[in-house]
């Protein structure tokens, strides 16, 4: 299975965006893709059935949507995680938290830049990376 992750990181639940277009792109032009979406203030059995997911998937892309400084200590197991398993996984990170860029050093990861949010340019990054 190949799994697409796309996390939001925020200061608060309000914050949340719930209508994503890049999601709805990959729903429509990815059909054999695992997609699924969650966020700083997920509850922890989402949590964990991200988790499991990622245990599963032979292939993961994860896109990080970030504030600067947000805090994302309740991502701490999922990010341990990954760290324990980096095998097959990609990061992709827009927007800027020093915090996190020092914890995803380690694992293949790239820098969209932050004033990127049109889709047609995010799906040519995504382009450049598969």
């Amino acid at each position: 299975m190949n799994l697409f992750l796309y996390l939001q990181i925020t200061d608060s639940p309000e914050e949340i965006k719930f209508s994503n277009p890049i999601i709805a792109s990959l729903k429509e032009h990815q059909k054999e893709l695992m997609i699924h979406d969650f966020d700083n203030h997920s509850d922890i059995l989402n949590l964990s059935y991200i988790n499991k997911l990622l245990n599963d998937s032979d292939s993961t892309l994860i896109f990080i949507d970030t504030n600067f400084n947000s805090n994302f200590s309740k991502l701490m197991p999922f990010f341990t995680n990954l760290l324990d398993n980096p095998e097959n996984i990609k990061i992709i990170l827009r927007g800027n938290n020093p915090s996190l860029e020092k914890m995803i050093s380690i694992l293949p990861h790239s820098k969209i830049p932050e004033n990127t949010y049109g889709l047609e340019q995010i799906v040519q990054f995504f382009a450049k990376i598969f």
